[in-house]
C-alpha cells in the first residue's frame, strides 16, 4: 500500500512535467526558420553597422610564425583561437582576427573558414569546401542580431557566421559543418600545442596591438558590460548578456554551456533528452569540453576530485582533454566528445529561443554525487561477475530516477565526428538503451511567436551581387530545396553535389594585399574589387538605438 501511495505521488509530480514539456516542444521548436522562405527574410531584418562591403577585409592563406617567434609580441593572457585543421592546430590570436573577422584556409585542396564576430563574441571555424569547391568568404558588413553577416566571393550568397548557413542567394539553405576549435589563451595554448603554426602579423598599417570594441581582460568593456549598441530580436535574462557560452546540438537539441559556470565546477554532469553528457573543465588548454558519459550501456557520474578526474563508480582515472581512461579497470575505454561554436549569451538565445542551457533543470544534482564504494577486486569477484561500472547482461540499463524525455526533434546542428570508443577486451559496444531525460525550466522558458507554416515555398531571387563579385558561377538549387550541411534546418530535400561550371578555370586570381598565394581549386574568384584599400576603424556607433528589455 505505501508503496502505491509513494507512486501515486510520484506520477502526480511527473505527469505534469511531462505534459508541459511536451507544450514546451511544440511552442518553441518553431523558433528557426523551418522553410526557405522564412530563412530568406531573414534578409529583410539585416540592420546597418556603418561599414560597407570591403572595408574589412578577410585574410587568404595567411603567413604564419613558429611558436618561439611568435611569443615575442604575445601575452600570456592574450586571448586566441585553437583550430584543429588536417595538417595539425594552428593558433589565431584575437588581437589579429578582430581587424579581419574571415581567415580562408586551404589545406590540400580543401578550403577552411574560421571566422569571428567581435559584436557577439562568436567565433566557429567551419570546412567551406562545398561540393568540390572552395567558398571564400568576407565580412559584408551588415548584421543580424548582433552577428556578422559574412558573404561568398564564389556566388555572392549570404550566410550567418554564427550558424554557418546561407540565407540569401544561389546557395540559399546551404550550411557548413564545423572544425573542432577551442577558445582560450595564449599561455596554456603554447603550453598545449608546442609545435602549433601561429597567424604572423598581417601587414598594413591597422593598430592591432589595440582593439576597436574593448578587451577581455578588463571590466566595463564592450565584452564584459551589459549594453547593447544594435537591436536583437529577444532578450533572454536568464543569464548576463555577455555570458560567454559554448554552443553546441546534440541528437536535434540546442545546447548553451556557461563557460565559467563549468570551469568553477570542475565538471557538470548533465542529460539532453536521452543522452547523458558532462561538461568538464581541461585544465591544460583551459577549455570545455563536452564528452558523452554513458559507458557501454550505463551512464556514468564524473567528478574531479584533486586534480583527478574519475568516475564514481570504478574510481577509474579519466583524460579531460581526450576523454580516455588512463588508470583503473576501465583503462582503455574512451568518451566521445562532441565540438561547438562559441557566443554571447545575448546573442546565441535570441536567434535559438528554443535552446538548452547549464546550469539548469537538466543538471545532476550534487547528492548523486558521491563516491562509491570500490566494487571487488577481479582476485576475489566471484566467478562470472561484472567489471565494476559494467551492468549486468541480464540487467536492464539504468535509468535516472525522475527523468524525463526532454529532447527537441529537431536536428539542424553539425557535430564533428568523433573518434570511435575503445573497450577493455575488444568487446563490442552494445546500442545505448533510452534514457529519458529532462525538460527546459518552465517558469524561465520565452514561448517563441507563431510562426508560419513549414511548407516551403519559392526560394528568393538571387540578390545582386558587390561590385566586383561573379553572379551566377554556382547553380541554384533544383526546386528551391538543399540538403542540410551541418547547421541548415532539417527537412530539406538534397540535392546533387554542386559541380563547377563547364570550362571554369580550377586557379583563383590572385589574392588581396597581405596573403600568400596559392591554387584554391575553386572556380573563378574575384577579391572584392579596390576595397582592401585601407579602411576606417571599425567602431560600434554610439548613437545607435539601445536594445529593448
Amino acid at each position: 500500500m505505501l508503496k502505491l501511495l509513494r507512486m501515486g505521488r510520484l506520477t502526480g509530480r511527473i505527469l505534469p512535467l511531462l505534459l508541459l514539456s511536451l507544450v514546451l516542444m511544440s511552442e518553441t521548436a518553431a523558433a528557426r526558420p523551418q522553410n526557405l522562405q522564412e530563412l530568406a527574410d531573414i534578409n529583410k531584418k539585416l540592420t546597418e553597422s556603418g561599414i560597407q562591403y570591403g572595408q574589412i577585409p578577410s585574410l587568404y592563406r595567411p603567413r604564419f610564425d613558429r611558436m618561439q617567434d611568435a611569443g615575442l609580441s604575445m601575452n600570456g593572457d592574450d586571448v586566441v583561437f585553437v583550430v584543429m585543421l588536417p595538417d595539425g592546430p594552428r593558433i589565431y590570436p584575437q588581437k589579429y582576427l578582430v581587424w579581419h573577422q574571415v581567415i580562408n584556409e586551404v589545406v590540400d585542396d580543401h578550403a577552411y573558414a574560421i571566422t569571428y564576430s567581435p559584436i557577439t563574441g562568436g567565433f566557429a571555424a567551419y570546412d567551406s569546401s562545398m561540393g568540390g569547391l572552395n567558398l571564400i568568404f568576407d565580412a559584408e558588413g551588415r548584421l543580424y542580431d548582433g552577428n556578422s553577416v559574412l558573404i561568398d566571393r564564389n556566388s555572392g550568397s549570404l550566410w550567418l557566421q554564427e550558424l554557418g548557413m546561407a540565407f540569401d542567394g544561389s546557395l540559399l539553405g546551404r550550411g557548413m559543418p564545423l572544425v573542432p576549435s577551442y577558445w582560450t589563451t595564449w599561455e596554456p595554448a603554447k603550453r598545449t600545442f608546442p609545435g602549433a603554426k601561429v597567424l604572423s602579423r598581417p601587414p598594413g598599417r591597422r593598430p592591432y596591438g589595440r582593439d576597436p570594441y574593448g578587451d577581455y581582460r578588463k571590466p566595463d568593456t564592450y565584452y564584459t558590460n551589459d549594453e547593447l549598441v544594435y537591436p536583437v530580436e529577444r532578450i533572454d535574462k536568464r543569464f548576463p548578456r555577455k555570458t560567454p557560452m559554448l554552443c553546441l546540438e546534440h541528437q536535434g537539441s540546442l545546447i548553451a554551456v556557461d563557460i565559467a559556470y563549468v570551469k568553477k565546477k570542475g565538471a557538470v554532469n548533465f542529460f539532453v533528452g536521452p543522452s547523458a553528457l558532462i561538461a568538464v573543465h581541461d585544465k591544460k588548454l583551459d577549455v570545455v569540453r563536452v564528452f558523452n558519459r554513458q559507458v557501454w550501456a550505463e551512464p556514468f557520474l564524473f567528478v574531479y576530485s584533486g586534480n583527478q578526474f574519475m568516475d564514481i563508480t570504478t574510481r577509474s582515472i579519466w583524460d579531460p582533454a581526450t576523454g580516455i581512461c588512463l588508470e583503473g579497470n576501465l583503462k582503455g575505454a574512451s568518451l566521445p566528445q562532441y565540438y561547438g561554436s562559441y557566443s554571447m549569451w545575448f546573442a546565441w538565445a535570441s536567434m535559438n529561443p528554443e535552446t538548452l542551457f547549464i546550469p539548469g533543470p537538466g543538471e545532476v544534482p550534487e547528492n548523486l554525487l558521491q563516491i562509491s564504494p570500490l566494487g571487488p577486486t577481479p582476485e576475489n569477484r566471484p566467478a562470472g561477475a561484472s567489471l565494476p561500472g559494467q551492468p549486468d547482461a541480464a540487467a536492464p540499463a539504468a535509468i535516472p530516477a525522475g527523468a524525463l524525455p526532454g529532447s527537441l526533434p529537431q536536428g539542424r546542428l553539425q557535430t564533428a565526428p568523433y573518434p570511435g570508443q575503445i573497450v577493455p577486451g575488444g568487446a563490442a559496444l552494445p546500442t545505448p538503451g533510452v534514457v529519458p531525460g529532462v525538460v527546459p525550466d518552465s517558469a524561465a522558458a520565452q514561448p517563441a511567436a507563431p510562426l508560419p507554416g513549414a511548407v516551403p515555398r519559392a526560394a528568393p531571387a538571387a540578390p545582386a551581387a558587390p561590385a566586383g563579385q561573379p553572379t551566377g558561377s554556382l547553380p541554384t538549387a533544383a526546386g528551391g530545396t538543399a540538403p542540410a550541411y551541418g547547421i541548415s534546418p532539417g527537412g530539406y530535400a538534397p540535392t546533387p553535389p554542386l559541380a563547377a561550371p563547364a570550362g571554369t578555370p580550377q586557379t583563383a586570381t590572385p589574392p588581396a594585399a597581405g596573403a600568400t598565394g596559392g591554387s584554391t581549386g575553386v572556380g573563378a574568384v574575384v577579391p572584392p574589387g579596390a576595397a582592401l584599400a585601407p579602411f576606417p576603424m571599425p567602431a560600434a556607433p554610439t548613437n545607435a538605438a539601445p536594445a529593448q528589455n
